[in-house]
């Protein structure tokens, strides 16, 4: 292994404690389902705010669930599985759920 491999191996190692570090919202409790299901009627306009392009049956369909939700974002919008997780990410930080 040579001293490049091992810079790689750290920065794909940065990289996974970011990722880490990503799911946590400000309070450094960590996001969960149980949070976006509880407060996801409350949450649906800001969802629609947000994403104009899901449809109330996509609401329907999401139920809270935040990989449904990344997996809707991603189909009507086209983004990259990690693109979506990401703008939901976002999203979840700023609306604190």
């Amino acid at each position: 292994m040579d001293s490049r491999d091992v810079h790689e191996e750290s920065m794909d190692e940065q990289y996974k404690n970011h990722q880490k570090m990503d799911v946590h919202n400000k309070n450094n409790h960590p996001l969960n389902n149980h949070t976006l299901k509880g407060e996801w009627n409350h949450l649906k306009e800001a969802v629609k705010q947000k994403w104009a392009d899901l449809t109330d049956d996509d609401l329907n369909q999401i139920e809270g669930n935040h990989d449904k939700l990344v997996g809707r974002v991603q189909e009507r919008y086209g983004h990259s599985k990690q693109d979506a997780e990401r703008d939901v990410g976002e999203w979840r930080r700023d609306n604190q759920c």
